[in-house]
């Protein structure tokens, strides 16, 4: 059985891969993975490449902890929005606080993105590009 807060928790099924730190290939960044419950029982994860909103998060929401800022690596999109070739685009989207408390949907499938958008998340783009 889960319990709080993860009782309303399910598996999606799906993943995406990344690079272990130090172990990435040039350009990518490390993942910074940041924890709030200042809005209990609920919590949530936040993650954010550097340069990606990594920075942001710390300066601007004192709430988020930054728990680790070498979670693992990934190669990120260039200017145009572009995954270098041989990776996968990884999708972000917020649930804009529906349910009581912010979460976000990391997925390399447009498809789920689209889904979560259909119930009032907003789509926030391409984030993070996954190895394949």
């Amino acid at each position: 059985a889960r319990h709080p807060p993860f009782q309303d928790w399910i598996s999606t099924g799906y993943s995406f891969k990344a690079y272990s730190y130090g172990r990435a290939p040039g350009g990518a960044v490390p993942v910074c993975r940041f924890f709030n419950a200042s809005f209990a029982p609920k919590s949530s994860h936040f993650y954010a490449g550097k340069g990606l909103g990594c920075e942001q998060t710390m300066q601007y929401f004192p709430d988020w902890t930054l728990e680790t800022a070498t979670l693992f690596s990934a190669q990120v999109p260039d200017a145009h929005g572009q995954c270098p070739d041989g990776t996968d685009a990884v999708f972000r989207a917020y649930n804009n606080g529906i349910g009581g408390a912010p979460n976000h949907r990391f997925s390399t499938d447009g498809g789920a993105m689209d889904a979560v958008v259909d119930k009032g998340w907003v789509r926030e783009g391409i984030v993070l590009c996954a190895a394949r």
